[in-house]
């Protein structure tokens, strides 16, 4: 059998949908020597630096397949007039199964879907007309034509049934894992390279972006006003709060204690977990919420929401707080602050990172692609 993962190509590879589909088409292929695996792509121009993250390693078990084909000529000839060209191109290259995204128009192929958050449909103020239309018109009629949902947290499964009335046994729940190999506690002696090459303060909170509405660090900004001596470090992209969360830094006259760092490598965002004191995740909407399985797993407390997915991969290792509430970040922060406490919460962390692998979700995943393989 010839099983096809789509790559959807619509970040920059820094993203959790792009390390989810790396990890899958990597571990699913090893675990499941008997079929063939292939990395799906479409797009006209396939940049080298894509390339190059989508190119199968030496020795891999799968193999990139890519189409050229204009986006902007693609989306209406396939979704709003109804020509099967994915499906098409799929069946003549002799795929069984399609794991996709963008659910194709038409069904003639097992068909198997990801669902990562209903963010346009829940936060419709946070997101773009671009994300809003793509939900409503390939997303949302795609479902009847898939054998079967995975949704990548119980809160996702809760938005399809309540937002969508999807129904409730179509839908799988396969949590998320982390790399533990990458994200893990590192010796002194492999932190201050990277202390030095960022100049981090001796004790900081990280916060990972980017910084969008949903995840405004202004918040965790005026809690920092009322913490002497602490910092804050900003990894990621600077996102659309940027301009604003400057200025009420240096309003608040904490600007010097706010570094923005920009995006940082994996490599290295793993130095930065490890030297801080806690993550800042006080994001308002999450299917998931990666970062605070890779804090958990670099021995890093975490103070995360108590909305969406958060509380669920938290766990109970992590403090909850209102995202936009400055207040009970500070409180979050204070506590970390406590030694017994801060030692509690990282052992907690540790236990929770261990728990939740991506060997596992690449077992539950292969399992789904076998079911919908055997009703064919």
């Amino acid at each position: 059998m010839h099983i096809v993962i789509e790559e959807p190509l619509h970040s920059d590879g820094r993203g959790g949908v792009a390390v989810y589909n790396r990890r899958m088409i990597r571990l699913i292929s090893e675990m499941d020597p008997e079929n063939q695996y292939s990395l799906f792509t479409y797009c006209w121009n396939l940049k080298p630096e894509v390339k190059k993250r989508v190119t199968p390693p030496e020795g891999a078990r799968w193999k990139h397949w890519h189409a050229g084909w204009p986006e902007r000529l693609l989306r209406p000839l396939e979704w709003n007039v109804g020509i099967p060209i994915i499906e098409s191109h799929l069946k003549f290259g002799g795929a069984d199964l399609y794991h996709a995204h963008r659910i194709p128009a038409s069904k003639s192929l097992p068909l198997v879907t990801t669902v990562y958050d209903l963010f346009s449909v829940v936060h419709p103020e946070w997101t773009s007309s671009w994300m809003t239309q793509l939900f409503e018109e390939i997303v949302r009629p795609g479902l009847d034509r898939v054998e079967r949902i995975m949704a990548i947290s119980t809160q996702t499964k809760t938005d399809l049934i309540e937002r969508w009335n999807v129904p409730e046994e179509k839908i799988e729940v396969i949590l998320w894992g982390v790399d533990r190999e990458l994200f893990k506690p590192l010796s002194e002696e492999i932190l201050a390279p990277i202390r030095k090459k960022y100049d981090l303060p001796e004790l900081y909170f990280v916060l990972v972006g980017p910084f969008d509405p949903w995840s405004d660090p202004r918040p965790s900004i005026r809690a920092l006003a009322k913490l002497p001596d602490a910092a804050l470090v900003m990894a990621g992209p600077h996102g659309s709060c940027y301009e604003d969360a400057q200025r009420l830094a240096a309003q608040l006259g904490v600007a010097d204690r706010c570094r923005w760092l920009g995006h940082v490598p994996q490599p290295e965002l793993v130095g930065i977990y490890n030297a801080a004191r806690g993550l800042l995740f006080a994001s308002g909407y999450e299917g998931f919420g990666l970062p605070t399985l890779e804090a958990m797993a670099c021995g890093t407390p975490v103070i995360t929401s108590n909305s969406s997915a958060l509380p669920e991969v938290a766990g109970g290792a992590a403090i909850l707080v209102d995202h936009d509430s400055d207040e009970q970040i500070l409180a979050g922060m204070t506590d970390l602050l406590d030694n017994g406490k801060h030692a509690d919460l990282r052992e907690k962390g540790l236990a929770r990172a261990a728990a939740l692998t991506w060997e596992d979700t690449a077992r539950k995943t292969l399992a789904v692609y076998k079911n919908a393989l055997a009703g064919r």
